[in-house]
């Protein structure tokens, strides 16, 4: 099970951002607490040791000398300082330095003296315990100014430490409580500055949820905030590519519908006619003609079943081909120059092409040739399925458009740092004029009584441009035909 913490404060920013900054205030109002505690406390001692030390003074004005005696004479006024108050406790000692050592002349003898020497006419404070109690003295000792003399007075004056602890401790209450008063406004503040600023993302989810399905235009905010603004620039291209998505996929159901309905039509009047002729003629008196018939009807509806197969799976092949290039542009599902895709040999793949297509062009009696270069290997980023239907296209149109007896080739060679699969034949030709003009879906040469939908050039070209290469068509090598160039750029390394 996770945390209680951990559960609380996902799904939440502003929990979150309590979790982290709280606790750093917290510190640093802990910090700020310790360190007005050792203000309050050095400004404490230093006023009530300026007290202390005014009393050694007025001592040290009433000492005075009787021969090699010390004698003390303070006014009354002078000792009400050290009568019992309320709260405080004050002691006092003055004695004599005599060869290193000390004989208390008046006061609590046993009042307890520094550690270390003390340095004349300078006065040092130290904390020390007496009768029990936390006291805080002062002492200073000078010199006896007499020619003979050798000693030195020390003076002694304490009180105890309650009333400046007493103080310090009320000063630094009073400060915790505003740094705790600062921490809870800090905090409202916080959470009534993320909701202000997270407005803007409150309208973008209205304007999401208010929505149809139908709608995929893009989100437009001009207030959003700068960090959040990667998030609405992530939404419209997600947006912007499900509706190329849609867009693509209406296309090409308009364009199956488009282009299936004439091969429908034709083979429904194939049957029809077909029917209409079998039952015209009588098969008992005229067996011959009651196949010839048949015959005529049934090849046509093949004829056309084939052309109909054929524009479904070029159809198919291009929403392919589209779907390739939709998942490429998702993140991590690589990119238009083909990375994630496997690499393979694109010498293979033409000798694959060649030999499914030899049958088709001997139908026709056609001249079809491979022409290997003996140890190359052109190695490309491409789905294999995909290259394969690209040169196929190339491979068929040559072979369909180009008269019997023609002589069509395909070759592999490298030019560069790029691969190029070519197909050229010596038949028609097509007119420079029109050579990009035929890249287009559906696009019929006029004049071109041979069947087809017009897509195979246009798959072709998209199948080399989602992995980074081109189809371009050109003249034939002498002067006639077509000349087919399939160009991939070939892996290094």
């Amino acid at each position: 099970m996770r945390h209680p913490v951990l559960l609380w404060r996902r799904g939440s920013l502003r929990r979150q951002l309590l979790l982290l900054l709280l606790p750093a205030l917290a510190a640093m109002m802990a910090l700020d607490t310790w360190l007005t505690y050792g203000t309050l406390r050095d400004a404490a001692n230093t006023a009530y040791d300026r007290s202390l030390y005014g009393s050694i003074r007025a001592i040290d004005n009433a000492i005075g000398m009787a021969g090699d005696n010390v004698q003390l004479t303070l006014p009354d006024a002078a000792m009400e300082i050290f009568e019992t108050a309320a709260q405080t406790h004050v002691f006092y000692r003055v004695s004599t330095e005599r060869a290193g050592q000390v004989e208390t002349v008046t006061g609590y003898s046993d009042l307890p003296l520094p550690r270390g020497p003390l340095v004349n006419n300078q006065p040092r404070f130290y904390d020390a315990e007496y009768l029990g109690e936390a006291v805080r003295i002062a002492a200073m000792a000078r010199p006896v100014y007499r020619p003979d003399a050798r000693m030195r007075v020390i003076i002694q004056v304490a009180e105890t430490a309650e009333p400046r602890s007493a103080l310090i401790g009320s000063v630094w209450r009073s400060a915790l409580a505003r740094d705790l008063l600062l921490i809870l406004l800090s905090a409202a503040i916080l959470v009534g500055g993320v909701t202000y600023v997270l407005r803007p993302l409150a309208r973008v989810r209205d304007d999401v949820e208010a929505r149809s399905p139908e709608d995929l235009t893009p989100l437009v905010f001009e207030r959003v905030p700068a960090e959040v603004r990667p998030l609405v620039d992530a939404v419209n291209l997600h947006v912007s590519r499900s509706a190329a998505m849609a867009q693509s996929q209406a296309q090409f159901i308009a364009d199956a519908a488009h282009q299936l309905r004439t091969p429908l039509a034709i083979l429904k009047t194939q049957a029809e006619y077909a029917q209409r002729q079998l039952n015209a003629a009588d098969p008992a008196a005229n067996p011959e003609a009651a196949r010839a018939a048949a015959g005529e009807a049934v090849g046509g509806i093949v004829t056309q079943l084939e052309q109909a197969a054929r524009l479904t799976n070029q159809l198919l092949a291009l929403a392919r081909v589209r779907q390739h290039r939709a998942d490429a542009a998702q993140p991590g599902q690589g990119s238009e120059g083909g990375e994630g895709i496997d690499v393979i040999d694109a010498v293979t793949v033409a000798e694959q092409v060649a030999l499914d297509y030899l049958p088709l062009a001997r139908g026709k009696q056609q001249d079809f040739g491979w022409e290997p270069v003996p140890g190359l290997s052109l190695p490309v980023r491409a789905d294999p399925a995909l290259l394969r239907e690209a040169l196929a296209n190339l491979v068929h149109n040559a072979i369909q458009y180009s008269p019997r007896g023609s002589r069509i080739t395909l070759s592999a060679t490298r030019s560069g740092n790029h691969a190029r699969l070519v197909v050229e034949d010596d038949g028609p030709g097509i007119p420079a004029e029109e050579r990009e003009k035929v890249f287009a879906r559906f696009y019929r040469r006029v004049g071109n009584t041979e069947p087809g939908s017009g897509l195979g050039l246009a798959i072709s070209r998209e199948m080399a441009a989602r992995f980074g290469g081109t189809v371009e068509l050109a003249e034939g090598a002498q002067g006639t035909g077509v000349r087919a160039v399939l160009r991939l750029p070939v892996e290094v390394g």
